[in-house]
């Protein structure tokens, strides 16, 4: 065994699994992480800052265009409600389209070329906002950069799943949540001193960063092999796992030979695809426990309230304006998500997602109540402005540790990798469908009941969510994707 080369393991069809040779468990070791890996991670990674940069473009772009000051509004009038919902709300909806069939041209061209085709359209998209001066090209191009986005949304957590390691996966899905309140800071920091046109060019330059360094990124080796292409995919560990001796990179192709094994036994009797998501039993109880902090995450309200955060401070007449408050709040969630990445393979992920979910509806309740006593004039209103902005801060300080970073993290480990761009896709649908319904609906809702009494539906939300995790959500801290394929096979809850 000591003495086989790298070149003696293969990627066989079902018929010659016996074949394979098994690799005792003491041969494999956690090595530190490569440089050339955490360059690959972070190129791939400003997609999902750009995509979080541009999903928050709303919250300085409406105060613009609510300004009465004509010369700095690109519209040349006020915005009115309705057009915000409208903006808020379509390209959300249209964006579905992206998650459903964006993703699955990553099992035709390859994870690493489709990624690099949509970040070009990401670029071309935006330049296309910037140059608009129209209410109704606005939306057009900004539901067009969602879109890309949303397909983006479904290959990039599989890319990073299928290049990193049981021990550093979760770590990684981290870092890429951590991506999102970064892009979101960007575009609070650099929408409050700029034109909205240099706003979003701006906005669009880690593109350009994305597009050069992202073609040293090597193809994932999971799909190389996939696709019969043994020596890339050696070519592509050896890149990736250059600490590795020969030995133990025998042990990962080993591994992920596998896995490509299984899914060949599969596809003989039946072939996957999205109807078998509820047919095999791991394929359904992955897509309920993957959608739970999901779905969780978008009801807590924090990902409703930051593309309308700007406005929503300014209409409450505090003294900071709207877009200090976004600043503050970005910087919040930014190194939070960052201390998340530290400690979850520590804590573990149910833990995390419980103690966010309590804790956030602790806090946005009390802060629904400060809303009310300022809508009502009440004397002491004034007075708790600055309880107020704590207890926001808090809020997204306590969503930080678990509902926001968390769920991307779980949500490709839920799956083997046959239906995991089926799963990924069903998913983007059904979560940007609830987080689309219920931010469109926002605007209208927050006039009609009042903007506290949106916040005591997220505070309700939250502790209704943190028992749904105490009952029936699993910890998969440690586990390979093969330990958790077994798990899901074996659930008691949902039979």
């Amino acid at each position: 065994m000591e003495n086989s080369s790298l070149q003696e393991v293969n990627y066989v069809p079902s018929d010659g699994a016996e074949n394979i040779i098994k690799l005792s468990p003491s041969n494999v070791r956690k090595k530190s992480d490569t440089i050339f890996l955490r360059f690959v991670i972070l190129s791939a990674v400003l997609l999902q800052l750009e995509g979080s940069a541009f999903w928050i473009w709303p919250s300085p772009a409406i105060v613009k265009m609510k300004s009465e000051d004509l010369d700095s509004n690109p519209l040349g009038r006020v915005i009115t409600t309705t057009e915000i919902t409208l903006l808020v709300g379509i390209p959300g909806y249209v964006s579905l389209i992206g998650g459903a069939i964006l993703p699955k041209i990553s099992d035709i061209l390859g994870r690493n070329r489709s990624l690099h085709l949509l970040g070009l359209a990401m670029l071309l998209c935006a330049i296309g906002l910037a140059y608009s001066n129209n209410i109704y090209l606005i939306i057009i191009f900004l539901t067009l950069f969602q879109t890309v986005s949303a397909g983006i949304w479904g290959i990039l957590p599989v890319y990073i799943t299928e290049i990193c390691e049981d021990h550093n996966r979760a770590k990684y899905g981290c870092v890429m949540s951590i991506f999102s309140p970064v892009g979101q800071l960007y575009g609070y920091v650099t929408g409050s001193y700029f034109s909205l046109r240099s706003f979003t060019f701006i906005l669009a330059t880690p593109l350009f960063v994305f597009l050069l360094c992202f073609l040293f990124a090597p193809e994932s080796p999971v799909y190389s092999l996939s696709r019969g292409r043994k020596e890339e995919c050696i070519k592509t560990l050896k890149k990736l796992r250059n600490n590795k001796t020969d030995i133990e990179l025998q042990t990962d192709l080993y591994h992920i030979n596998k896995s490509l094994i299984e899914k060949e036994e599969v596809q003989q009797t039946s072939k996957i695809n999205i109807v078998q998501l509820f047919t095999m039993k791991e394929g359904r109880i992955g897509l309920i426990l993957a959608a739970l902090p999901i779905l969780a995450q978008s009801f807590s309200g924090v990902p409703v309230m930051m593309p309308l955060l700007a406005p929503i401070f300014n209409d409450l007449g505090s003294d900071l304006s709207g877009n200090t408050i976004s600043i503050i709040i970005g910087t919040v969630k930014v190194l939070t998500f960052s201390l998340t990445s530290l400690i979850i393979e520590i804590t573990g992920r149910r833990l995390m997602l419980i103690c966010s979910s309590v804790g956030a509806g602790v806090m946005v309740s009390l802060v629904g109540i400060s809303f009310y006593l300022k809508t009502t004039k009440s004397a002491v209103a004034d007075q708790l402005e600055y309880v107020t902005l704590a207890g926001i801060i808090l809020y997204v300080l306590l969503y930080s540790i678990g509902l926001g970073p968390i769920p991307m993290a779980v949500m490709s480990e839920l799956f083997s990798p046959e239906l995991r761009s089926s799963a990924l896709s069903f998913l983007s649908i059904t979560t940007n469908l609830a987080l689309t319904g219920y931010s469109s609906i926002f605007p209208l809702l927050a006039e009609c009941i009042g903007t506290y009494s949106c916040f005591w539906i997220f505070g309700v939300t939250c502790f209704i969510q943190a028992l749904i995790f105490i009952a029936v959500f699993p910890e998969t801290k440690g586990k390979s994707i093969v330990e958790i394929q077994d798990m899901l096979r074996n659930y008691k809850v949902f039979k």
